[in-house]
């Protein structure tokens, strides 16, 4: 399988590009809209670069997109109309309209979508999803996540894409974090989000204005259970960190994928009701042949590019799917438009 890297900078370079080599793909050439970054990883990795997207399509039988958020849609479109698969980084797109553009087409080409949530090739994450469908905390009642980071927490620091709406899209922390943990939950207790009430704020302003939200705070309905959730590109004092918590009717679970260090860095607790959290060291055989000292990231998107390699093969859409990417981004926009709304906003 010939796999088009698309996008040159830190994480293509960290995740995308070295995971698909390891699953076995060949890395059939990459592009970037800065020609130098594409020549330079292109050296690195001994294949060639693309100065034009259409050239790169001509030599590949997928793409793998790790760029800006605005930019998402339009190459992920142009891929799948020219029969490709897509392997999309989080979130899906900038907004729930392009979204819904991308898995409209992937299903009218009849092409394979993955969208790449990090977790899902977690050890502590999937070891929590198979410990919460076996029935061991019982009924899911209460949730309680958190994604705080601090790389917008210097107010002399510069305006990345990130913090501008028009690139990062509107939600800002609330897209770039919450994809994260709102994917997490749906992963890891089957349910769906169908409320949300949300307030969003800017908190540190730059000479170079930021246009999207630095924090939010999302309370959730999720069927019968509840949920709160922080989210924070702001928060200074500790590295960046996700956590989530599990209440049920016979126990609790907590867990915090990696997101620092190696794959083995994911961490998972369990507590019987009543009773105290204890550690759990996450299944083994969630490894899948992956050394537990690889760095996280590419520990997980090793895992995510098999994935998707073998829903090519087979013919049949992978876990997490673009259908997943696509439910992350109705919570995201659901959430913005409670904060600007006060109102509880459907998903």
């Amino acid at each position: 399988m010939r796999i088009g890297i698309v996008g040159a900078g830190w994480w293509a370079g960290f995740a995308h590009l070295p995971a698909f080599k390891e699953a076995g793909a060949q890395i059939a050439g990459i592009y970037s809209r800065t020609p130098a970054h594409a020549q330079k990883l292109a050296s690195a990795h001994g294949t060639q670069a693309f100065e034009r997207y259409e050239d790169l399509l001509q030599h590949c039988d997928a793409v793998a997109i790790s760029t800006t958020d605005d930019t998402h849609a339009p190459l992920g479109l142009m891929a799948l109309q020219a029969g490709k698969h897509l392997f999309m980084d989080k979130p899906l797109a900038r907004t729930l309209a392009e979204a819904q553009a991308l898995v409209e087409a992937a299903r009218r080409q009849g092409r394979i979508g993955l969208t790449a949530f990090t977790s899902r090739g977690d050890l502590a994450a999937e070891t929590a999803q198979a410990m919460v469908r076996a029935g061991e905390i019982g009924e899911v009642l209460y949730l309680r996540g958190s994604f705080h980071g601090g790389y917008m927490g210097d107010p002399a620091g510069p305006t990345t894409w990130r913090a501008k709406a028009e690139t990062g899209g509107a939600g800002g922390a609330v897209a770039d974090l919450g994809a994260h943990l709102f994917d997490l939950v749906r992963m890891v207790t089957g349910l769906e989000f169908t409320q949300v009430m949300a307030q969003a704020q800017i908190h540190l302003q730059r000479p170079d204005p930021v246009t999207n939200y630095d924090e939010g705070a999302v309370l959730a309905r999720l069927g019968g259970a509840t949920g709160v959730f922080s989210l924070s590109r702001v928060h200074i004092g500790t590295d960046q960190r996700l956590e989530l918590e599990i209440q049920g009717t016979k126990g609790a679970l907590k867990l915090s994928p990696a997101l620092w260090g190696q794959g083995k860095s994911a961490q998972l607790w369990l507590a019987p009701r009543p009773g105290f959290y204890r550690p759990v060291p996450p299944d083994p055989g969630f490894l899948r042949g992956r050394d537990p000292e690889t760095s996280w990231g590419h520990f997980q998107f090793i895992e995510l590019a098999r994935r998707f390699l073998e829903g090519i093969a087979q013919n049949r859409p992978p876990t997490p799917s673009l259908e997943d990417g696509l439910a992350t981004q109705r919570v995201i926009e659901a959430a913005v438009q409670s904060s600007q709304q006060s109102a509880w906003v459907s998903v």
